[in-house]
């Protein structure tokens, strides 16, 4: 069978029949909990011990009365069974809560109230607000990043602290980094691998329009050259990870999935030969004492028609992306059998070619179009778990022989396809043990997120992705709550899309524009060297750790990126390497982070701040202090 090297848009588009898997089995307990159950509270840094002096502050009173009274209609209803049959509103909380009956809005609780009493007074009326949603919706709980959500029926503590592989991480939550462009060239980190256009602009157009001698021999130089042990002794070592996820294309493992194809790879069998450039990176991350997440990054026909899978679409209209990859037969099926052939190397094979106890998890597939049927996407996942935990050993496999995991207890790792509530629902019934979520969160892809035309337009919108950055709090915790545990596999520094080529290379398929540049790219490089810059950067790298922490762990997107790449200065915030060099990430890491999430800033408008008025650029109470070490 062979694999489609272009997508063609399928005119019919049907359920799959070649994704079948188990019944549900209603005596098996669904993952998760019921919404019911979920529950909303005031951030743990606002507690009896200083709510006496926070009241105080009209900030914080203003704040809490904006982003909570007006919820639902700004009525709700409490909990307790004496409040059964009253509904509340910011004017008129229980008459129990204050001096006088007949006088009780927010400023009578917060006058008449102390401490501990306060406090539970505070979170009843979090806890109302949130159980009066109509959907309790993980937005539901963010009032402006002052509500934190939790299912304690779920988890006692912080997900990674149960997981199956924590002992090995040294009981720490996953930290890493992204080895991206090695073995799937994207043309804005391999920027100068080749010149990219309208012929070449991807790996597969680069291994069918490359000389055939020419183009391999470059490629083995890169595989085999552009990582080395001191990449990955570095990240152990000065940035203290304990993780990489690598970047696979399906091409790898044709052969032992008995596939044909017309990207160029490597000599040599990956199932059995040492030498094998992608054997000897996964040998360095051993020698370093980094675990591996195995992520394919590239299925075949292309689950999103994106550079990243390795086959850009070229189809002008996206909706259509990935529908190739899951309606064609054969391209579900060549799938299939890649990641039953992965999943048998990360068990079986690498231990036998001695690289023991390093595979961490499998990812089944990255990115699956987020405008895909998100159902079918599920379908895949379930029949690719049957397949992977129904296979045996050919001989001794586990921990006997040097895998941490056998087939039945292998980690998987699905990505949620950018989706995040519809995953309540679709995991009904079925056993998913050692199954876990990784979302990707980025702020430079948007035009909401990215635009802005003046220098105070810039430090708004960096100050902005700080307080969204503990937002997502809510977010992850709703999806480790109501579905799978969740690990960010991908997140970086970027606030815009100024990175060349990062919308694809020129004139290959659907037009794009350059993140829609109203003047913030051209002053990029004024933020490398600016203090106040450099500290907010370190604020929204904290911050987002400091977040992703309190679920499985994360992985920044990427490393590093070519030579060519880095002479933008956009770079600095997509290189790991460069990032952690520039200051903006340092360690330990571990929940010390400037200004905290408790802490979130009032900005001005954007429109506001391009009128004729002169504001205050949002300014940190952290901007000129000794942190870790370092005098800014």
């Amino acid at each position: 069978m062979r694999s489609l090297g272009l997508a063609a848009t399928l005119g019919v588009a049907l359920a799959s029949p070649w994704n079948q898997y188990a019944p549900q089995d209603l005596n098996q307990k669904s993952v998760g909990t019921s919404l019911s159950t979920l529950v909303c509270n005031m951030l743990p840094s606002v507690n009896a011990t200083n709510i006496d002096t926070l009241k105080k502050d009209p900030k914080f009173v203003e704040e809490i009365a904006k982003y909570t009274c007006y919820l639902n209609r700004g009525i709700f209803a409490l909990q307790k069974d004496k409040y059964e049959g009253y509904t509340y509103s910011c004017t008129d909380f229980p008459a129990s809560w204050c001096k006088d009956p007949t006088k009780c809005g927010w400023n009578n609780v917060l006058e008449d109230n102390t401490g501990a009493k306060l406090m539970g007074h505070i979170n009843e009326w979090f806890e109302g607000m949130f159980n009066s949603s109509i959907e309790k919706h993980p937005a539901d709980c963010t009032f402006d990043a002052y509500g934190v959500m939790s299912c304690p029926t779920v988890y006692s503590a912080e997900p990674w602290r149960t997981a199956p592989w924590v002992k090995e991480l040294g009981n720490q939550p996953i930290r890493g980094v992204n080895i991206g462009g090695l073995f799937v060239l994207e043309p804005w980190i391999n920027n100068g691998f080749t010149k990219w256009g309208p012929d070449v602009y991807d790996q597969h157009s680069f291994s069918v329009k490359s000389s055939a001698s020419a183009g391999k021999a470059q490629l083995e130089d890169h595989w085999h050259n552009w990582y080395t042990q001191a990449d990955f002794d570095k990240i152990k070592n000065d940035m203290q990870l304990n993780t990489v996820r690598l970047p696979l294309g399906w091409w790898y493992f044709a052969k032992a999935a008995s596939l044909t194809t017309d990207y160029i790879v490597p000599d040599g069998d990956i199932m059995t030969n040492a030498s094998h450039p992608i054997n000897k990176v996964m040998g360095y991350a051993k020698k370093a004492g980094l675990k591996v997440i195995v992520d394919l990054h590239g299925a075949p026909c292309s689950q999103n028609g994106l550079d990243n899978s390795g086959n850009k679409s070229l189809d002008g209209d996206q909706d259509n992306w990935g529908e190739v990859w899951m309606y064609s037969e054969s391209c579900m099926k060549d799938t299939h059998g890649v990641l039953e052939a992965m999943a048998e190397w990360c068990v079986e094979a690498l231990p036998a070619m001695n690289v023991t106890n390093t595979v961490l998890m499998l990812e089944l597939v990255n990115e699956p179009w987020v405008f895909n049927d998100i159902s079918l996407v599920r379908d895949f996942y379930y029949h690719m778990l049957g397949l992977i935990r129904g296979k045996t050993c050919k001989g001794l496999c586990g921990p006997a022989a040097g895998s941490l995991w056998d087939y039945k207890t292998l980690p998987l790792l699905w990505h949620d396809a950018f989706r995040h509530f519809p995953w309540t629902w679709l995991l009904r019934h079925q056993d998913l043990t050692n199954v876990f979520f990784d979302t990707h969160l980025y702020h430079a892809f948007n035009i909401a997120d990215v635009a802005s035309n003046t220098e105070q337009c810039d430090r708004q919108k960096v100050a902005i992705t700080e307080n969204i950055a503990c937002q997502y709090d809510g977010l992850l915790t709703f999806k480790s709550c109501t579905s799978l545990p969740v690990f960010v596999g991908e997140w970086a520094l970027a606030i815009d899309n100024c990175m060349p080529l990062l919308n694809g290379a020129p004139g290959a398929g659907k037009a794009t524009k350059n993140n829609w540049n109203a003047g913030q790219c051209g002053r990029a490089k004024d933020r490398v060297n600016s203090l106040w810059w450099t500290v907010h950067f370190q604020n929204f790298a904290n911050r987002q750790i400091y977040t992703f922490e309190k679920q499985l762990g994360w992985a920044f997107w990427t490393f590093k990126v070519d030579s060519a790449a880095q002479k933008d200065a956009s770079s600095n915030f997509w290189s790991m390497s460069q990032a952690f060099d520039k200051k903006y990430i340092t360690v330990p890491y571990g929940g010390r982070y400037l200004g905290g999430c408790s802490e979130l800033e009032s900005v001005p408008d954007c429109q506001e701040a391009n009128s004729n008025k002169t504001l205050p650029i949002p300014v940190l109470q952290s901007d000129i202090r000794n942190f870790r070490g370092h005098r800014w």
